[in-house]
């Protein structure tokens, strides 16, 4: 009987490939090429491209959600706070490329692509659940504005970096500081 693959290990190759290839290029052929498999392989641990898709962004934002818990601390944050502290986190090469595809995906998602659609959407409410506490505020409702608008900031100065550049968004993240 031959070897068996884990399902840890297709994802893990299944992140490589849309590392490289971006979502477009995330197929079962190539995840199993990746591990010299069958593309058979892989539907069996993911049937569908959405699950697939949404086992890699799974696994790229609990990475991304791990290095930001070590960045804020444990105490609530103001937004120039929190700015201050997730964007040398955000900013690397590596995250570089987990944000290329989460702006594929809401791109796909404004064109009213499924699965898309809902994936961003649980994208941006996870986010916004995840920063609620750790942000100051004087009621819950505040906190949660409050982390609903620092998403929408930190979205757009990294939208900024994939198209603008790292010079570009690194001087708007500094002036959003100084006003902040």
């Amino acid at each position: 009987m031959g070897y068996r693959h884990a399902s840890d290990e297709i994802l893990a190759a299944a992140i490589a490939v849309a590392l490289d290839a971006g979502l477009g290029g995330l197929t079962f052929s190539k995840v199993g090429a990746h591990l010299e498999i069958s593309d058979r392989t892989v539907v069996y641990y993911f049937p569908t491209k959405a699950d697939l898709v949404t086992a890699v962004v799974g696994a790229l934002g609990a990475d991304l959600v791990g290095l930001l818990e070590r960045a804020f601390g444990s105490l609530p944050l103001g937004p120039s706070d929190m700015l201050k502290r997730a964007w040398p986190v955000l900013t690397t090469p590596t995250a570089d490329r987990v944000f290329a595809l989460y702006f594929q995906i809401m791109g796909m998602a404004s064109a009213g692509q499924v699965p898309y659609v809902a994936l961003a959407r649980d994208l941006v409410e996870g986010w916004v659940q995840w920063l609620t506490p750790r942000t100051l505020g004087s009621t819950a409702e505040v906190r949660h504005r409050r982390a609903l608008a620092t998403v929408a900031q930190i979205d757009g100065l990294l939208l900024l970096r994939q198209v603008a550049g790292s010079d570009a968004a690194d001087a708007a993240a500094r002036e959003v500081g100084k006003r902040a």
